[in-house]
């Protein structure tokens, strides 16, 4: 009677040691499933994470947009610079203030936009032209180059226009409503 008990405490130790794992084929099917969950979730990520940062651009685009016709009101002249600009409402870059004597490529201040990881970064510049300020932003990063931004503010008619770029198309000074159209 003890050998019996004994081979039965055996055959229950041998069949723990059996269910209490996973196989190899069941840790590769795991394994499998994971890597193709991440192959689809990954480039959806960084398409959200670019598109955050573009938001982001577009904010600041929009302020500059109030900031130049707050200029205008409060001066009666046009800005001719950032610095200009600088005098109604302050733009900060990640390098300090935006004081330079044109409207060429600055960069904006964001969440992730340090002088350490420049990539992060979107540049804008300004362009004025007929009392059309035409306005341009781009992303630093080489994989968010279609993620663009244009925008305009005509100055005689009030009108404004901003448009962003999708992962697909990025978008062109063309696409605004209120640069005129040559005839």
């Amino acid at each position: 009677m003890a050998t019996n008990f004994i081979t039965a405490k055996a055959m229950n130790f041998h069949l723990k040691q059996n269910v209490d794992g996973f196989s190899l084929v069941e840790l590769l099917v795991a394994v499998a499933i994971v890597g193709i969950l991440g192959a689809v979730a990954l480039p959806q990520y960084f398409n959200q994470v670019h598109k955050t940062r573009q938001n982001e651009a577009a904010t600041a685009l929009s302020q500059i947009q109030t900031t130049i016709a707050a200029f205008v009101d409060e001066m009666g002249l046009l800005p001719a610079s950032w610095n200009d600009l600088n005098k109604i409402s302050p733009l900060m870059p990640p390098e300090g203030p935006a004081n330079q004597d044109h409207f060429f490529w600055i960069s904006l201040a964001s969440t992730s936009c340090q002088k350490s990881a420049a990539e992060q970064c979107y540049q804008v510049q300004a362009i004025e032209s007929e009392k059309i300020f035409t306005l341009t932003a781009r992303s630093k990063h080489p994989d968010a180059a279609s993620y663009n931004i244009v925008a305009c503010l005509d100055l005689s008619t009030g009108a404004s226009d901003l448009r962003k770029g999708t992962h697909a198309n990025p978008v062109s000074t063309k696409d605004l409503h209120c640069v005129r159209k040559e005839s």
